[in-house]
C-alpha cells in the first residue's frame, strides 16, 4: 500500500502518534477567526466587562457592611433602608451591566464560532475535491467524512463556549487576586496557597485528558464509517440475511467509542471534586486567619466577608476553567484530525506554467508504467495513438489494467514512468479542468445526483436549455422512459438511484454525456449493466453517440467493440494483441479466446433478435 495514502484508515488512526505542538494549533485556528476580528474583540470586550461587573458585586457588599449596615446597628438608627438610597442603583446598574455584557458576548462568540466552523468545512470539503483517489481507495470514506462533520463540531463547541469561559474565567480569576491582594496581602496569601495544586492537577489531568480525547474521536470516526459501510450496502446484507451480523458489528464499534468516552468523562469528572476539596481548605483557611487577623483588629468585619466572597470568585472560575480545559483538550484533538486532511498532499495538481488546450485532436502513450503502489506497477510499458476521430476498443480480464489507462488519461493520477500525450502536449502541462472539460466518461455504474432528471442531465453543461436536454434524452432512446415517470423531467431521482433501473440509469448518462459533447468519449463497461435486447436497441444511439468525435471502449459487448477502428488486448498490465477485430481473430489468441467465451453468447442473442423479423419476411 502506498505510503502516506492509507492516512484514513483504521489502522493508521488507532496507531498515529501526535507530535502537534498547542501554539501551532491554535496559531492555525486564529487565522480562521482574523476575518471576524471585530466580532472576536466585541466578544472579548464583553467578556472582560462581564468579568469586571461581576467583581464589583462583592466590593459592594463590603460597603454595605461597612458603610451601611455597621454604622446604622452601632448608632441603634431606625432608618438604615434611607442609607441604601445610593447604594441600590449602582448596584442595579452593576447587575444589568453584568447580563448585557453576558447577552453581547455569547453573541458574538457564536457568531465567530460558526463561521470558523463553516469556513474549516469548507477548506475540508474543498480539500477533498483535490486529493488523489488513492486516499478515498485505501482510506475509509466514514473516517474522512468525521473530518469536516464531528471534529469541526467540537472546534464549534470549544469556541461558542469553552473559549468563552476560559476568558471570563482568566479575567475573573486575575481580577479577584488583585482585589484581595487590595484589601489584604496577609489574608491574601493563605487565600491562594491552594491554587498551585490545582495549576498542577489541571496539567497532568490535561495530559491525559487529551490523549483519550484523541481515541474517542478516533473510535467516534470509526463509527460514523461503519453506520456509512452498513447504509450503502444495506441491499447486501439484506440480500444475504445478514442484519444480525451487521447490527452486532456496529454494536462492538458503537460499544468501544462508547467505552474510550466513558474514559474521557471519569477524567472530567475528577476535577470538579478535587477543586471543590480545595474550595473548603481555602475557606478554612480563610476563615481561621482571617478571624485571628480581626480579632487583632488588622481587617475589619466587611473584609472578611468581602474575602470569602471573592474566593468563591475566584475558585467558581477556576472550576468553571477546568471544564472548558477539558472542552479545550477536544478541540486540540479535533485540529490534529482536521489537519490531517487539510495539510495531505495533493499529488495532481495544475504547473504554472499549464496551459489551456481548445480541443482533444490526438492522444498518445509512450511507454507508460504505472502502480497504485509504486513498488507493484499495474501497467507496463503501453504505447498507444489515437488521433481524428479514432475509437479504440481496450479489452482483457478482469484487473488487467484497462481502467487504469483511463486514469491516467483524465489525469486522476501520474505515471512512474512514460508519458501521457494529449495534443502533443504532456498532461502535467495542461490545465486538468481544461483537459477533463473536452473528454466525458460513461462508467458501468454510473452515478447520479439526487436531484431532477433535468439537472442530472444537464450537470455537465448547466446552461444547455430544456429543449437541449429534451433532444438529448431522445438522441440516446431516453425520453419515453422519462416521460413514463410520474413527474416526466422533473421526477426527482433518489440517492443510489433507487427509484429507478440501472438500465435507466445508464441512458440518463448516455444523455448527459451526448449534452457535453466531448471530442473525447471514454466508455469504460457503459453498456455492461444493461441487458442485450436494450443495447441492440441502443445501437444507433452509440453510433450517434459516437459520431464524429475520438473514443476509447472499454467493454466486453461485440456489438460495441465493432464500432472501433482498433482494438487493444491488455493482460497483466501489457498489451498482448493489437488489430482489428478480424486480424485478431486469425491470430488465435487471447482476443479470439474471449469472443469464443463470451462473445458468443451475445452473436446467440442477435440471431434471437433477427428471427421475428425474418418470420414477417416470410
Amino acid at each position: 500500500m502506498s505510503e502516506g495514502h492509507d492516512t484514513f484508515s483504521a489502522r493508521v488512526e488507532q496507531t498515529k502518534k501526535r507530535r502537534i505542538q498547542d501554539r501551532v494549533l491554535i496559531t492555525r485556528l486564529y487565522q480562521y477567526m482574523k476575518p471576524y476580528k471585530r466580532n472576536l474583540i466585541f466578544g472579548t470586550v464583553s467578556i472582560a466587562g462581564g468579568a469586571l461587573t461581576g467583581l464589583a458585586s462583592p466590593y459592594l457588599h463590603l460597603l454595605a457592611i461597612n458603610d451601611i449596615i455597621t454604622p446604622t446597628i452601632l448608632n441603634h438608627s431606625s432608618s438604615y433602608l434611607s442609607a441604601f438610597i445610593w447604594w441600590i442603583p449602582i448596584f442595579v446598574i452593576v447587575t444589568l451591566g453584568t447580563y448585557f455584557f453576558q447577552y453581547v458576548q455569547t453573541y458574538q462568540m457564536r457568531i465567530v464560532g460558526e463561521n470558523v466552523v463553516m469556513n474549516l468545512r469548507d477548506q475540508c470539503t474543498a480539500k477533498l475535491q483535490q486529493i488523489s483517489l488513492r486516499y478515498f481507495s485505501e482510506g475509509e470514506i466514514g473516517r474522512i467524512m468525521s473530518r469536516p462533520t464531528t471534529d469541526s463540531n467540537q472546534v464549534r463547541i470549544f469556541i461558542r463556549m469553552g473559549l468563552t469561559t476560559m476568558i471570563t474565567d482568566v479575567a475573573a480569576i486575575l481580577g479577584s487576586l488583585v482585589i484581595i491582594f487590595f484589601l489584604s496581602w496577609q489574608l491574601a496569601l493563605v487565600a491562594v496557597s491552594v491554587l498551585p495544586i490545582a495549576v498542577i492537577m489541571a496539567w497532568f489531568l490535561g495530559g491525559w485528558s487529551r490523549k483519550q480525547y484523541r481515541q474517542t474521536l478516533t473510535n467516534l470516526a470509526g463509527l460514523v464509517g461503519k453506520l456509512q459501510e452498513n447504509c450503502s450496502g444495506i441491499k447486501v446484507i439484506k440480500a444475504l440475511v445478514k442484519e444480525d451480523d451487521a447490527a452486532k458489528g456496529f454494536d462492538e464499534v458503537n460499544k468501544k467509542t462508547v467505552d474510550s468516552y466513558k474514559r474521557t468523562v471519569l477524567i472530567s469528572t475528577v476535577y470538579q471534586p478535587l477543586i471543590n476539596t480545595l474550595r473548603i481548605i481555602g475557606t478554612v483557611l480563610i476563615l481561621g486567619y482571617g478571624a485571628v487577623l480581626a480579632i487583632n483588629g488588622s481587617i475589619n468585619l466587611g473584609i472578611l466577608a468581602a474575602f470569602l466572597e471573592y474566593q468563591f470568585s475566584y475558585f467558581t472560575p477556576v472550576t468553571d476553567f477546568l471544564t472548558a480545559y477539558d472542552q479545550y483538550q477536544s478541540c486540540m484533538s479535533a485540529l490534529e484530525r482536521i489537519y490531517d486532511l487539510v495539510d495531505t498532499k495533493v499529488e495532481v495538481m495544475d504547473l504554472d506554467k499549464a496551459i489551456e488546450i481548445e480541443t482533444i485532436n490526438d492522444v498518445r502513450f509512450e511507454n507508460v508504467t504505472f502502480g497504485y503502489d509504486i513498488n507493484e506497477p499495474v501497467i507496463h510499458d503501453i504505447n498507444l495513438h489515437l488521433e481524428g476521430s479514432e475509437k479504440l476498443a481496450i479489452v482483457g480480464p478482469t484487473g488487467a489494467g484497462k481502467s487504469t489507462i483511463i486514469n491516467l488519461l483524465e489525469r486522476f493520477y501520474d505515471p512512474i514512468g512514460g508519458r501521457v500525450l494529449v495534443n502533443g502536449y504532456d498532461v502535467k502541462d495542461i490545465k486538468i479542468a481544461s483537459l477533463r472539460r473536452h473528454m466525458s466518461t460513461v462508467l458501468q455504474d454510473s452515478f447520479l445526483f439526487s436531484m431532477s432528471v433535468t439537472d442530472n442531465i444537464r450537470f455537465g453543461k448547466p446552461e444547455a436549455s430544456d429543449a437541449d436536454v429534451i433532444q438529448a434524452a431522445k438522441t440516446v432512446g431516453a425520453h419515453e422512459f422519462i416521460m413514463r415517470l410520474p413527474r416526466g423531467y422533473d421526477y426527482v431521482i433518489e440517492e443510489s438511484s433507487s427509484n429507478i433501473s440501472i438500465g435507466q440509469r445508464q441512458l440518463i448518462s448516455f444523455a448527459r454525456t451526448l449534452l457535453m459533447d466531448p471530442k473525447l468519449l471514454i466508455l469504460d463497461e457503459a453498456t455492461s449493466s444493461i441487458d442485450p435486447y436494450t443495447e441492440l436497441m441502443l445501437q444507433n444511439a452509440l453510433k450517434k453517440l459516437l459520431e464524429n468525435r475520438m473514443a476509447i471502449i472499454i467493454a466486453h459487448r461485440l456489438s460495441t467493440i465493432r464500432l472501433c477502428d482498433e482494438i487493444l488486448v491488455i493482460d497483466q498490465g501489457k498489451i498482448v494483441e493489437k488489430g482489428s477485430h478480424a486480424e485478431l481473430m486469425k491470430l488465435n489468441g487471447l482476443y479470439s479466446s474471449f469472443y469464443r467465451m463470451q462473445f458468443k453468447e451475445e452473436q446467440g442473442v442477435e440471431i434471437a433478435a433477427a428471427e421475428p423479423n425474418q418470420e414477417k419476411v416470410k
